[in-house]
């Protein structure tokens, strides 16, 4: 038996190593994810398959999370990867609130420690650009706030009142029983946990109470806002559950169409 493990070992170790090295390297290096949904539309699109930097900030034992050295935090307007808190799968969302920043959103429109953002609206030019079908069921805007940019897509207008919030107004007073499910979510901000709740049973949250992120925590929203599964959804996301920085797209498939390769998506940056 071991005479057939030693040839097993000197016919096949170059190619064991090798796989050893580039999991290893998946783990603590760089990886590479898929999307699996829209809501970082349009700059990101399901299917995609995103380079991922795993030194962006840290060094952490493979497998694990446990950080050996750290040399910097993520950003506002930092794309990342992480772990999200209500079910631990793996999601890619936008840094939009650090440690200490007071959080304001109010139909749709950001502000973010007293600086309102921005929203200024693509131009026709701009929207034929955008890598999506079906400009024509949204808006598309230039989202700018402290220093951060990103084109966001909306179903509305940036301010309009919110559909539901009328009927928000009379159903959801106190936060009902159905509601107490949802307050574990807000990492012990009890601000949000009416909010959360909202997000959870009626869609996309267009309005929430003003609050302040919570020193190792942040704050991350899709670029997609009306159809995202994000911190209005899942809450605040812990700093250790963060694991890298999306890079470039390395290659895209339509998975509505026979995953059908998008040949002018590979090898490009994220804008």
């Amino acid at each position: 038996m071991s005479d057939r493990l030693l040839k097993f070992w000197r016919d096949w170790r170059g190619l064991l190593v090798f796989f050893a090295v580039m999991i290893l390297f998946r783990s603590a290096v760089a990886d590479w994810n898929q999307v699996p949904s829209g809501s970082m539309k349009p700059g990101i699109l399901d299917g995609d398959r995103i380079v991922v930097d795993k030194l962006a900030w840290d060094l952490r034992v493979p497998f694990t999370t446990v950080r050996v050295a750290d040399w910097a935090d993520p950003a506002r307007g930092d794309v990342v990867t992480f772990d999200n808190p209500v079910d631990g799968r793996l999601f890619i969302k936008r840094v939009v609130a650090v440690p200490g920043d007071r959080v304001e959103w109010n139909r749709n429109r950001l502000m973010i420690n007293g600086e309102a953002a921005g929203y200024a609206p693509l131009d026709d030019g701009e929207i034929g650009a955008l890598p999506i079908e079906d400009t024509g069921r949204h808006r598309f805007y230039r989202e700018s706030v402290l220093g951060t940019t990103r084109v966001v897509m909306l179903d509305g207008r940036p301010g309009a009142q919110d559909p539901h919030e009328v009927i928000l107004s009379r159903l959801l007073g106190p936060p009902t029983r159905n509601c107490e499910r949802y307050v574990g979510r807000a990492a012990g901000a009890a601000s949000l946990a009416k909010a959360i709740c909202r997000c959870a049973d009626l869609g996309a949250c267009s309005t929430f109470p003003a609050f302040t992120v919570p020193e190792g925590k942040y704050w991350m929203m899709g670029d997609n806002r009306d159809n995202s599964s994000d911190s209005r959804v899942i809450g605040f996301v812990d700093r250790r559950s963060i694991y890298g920085r999306a890079h470039a797209v390395a290659f895209s498939v339509d998975t509505e169409n026979y995953y059908r390769p998008r040949f002018g998506r590979f090898f490009t940056g994220l804008q």
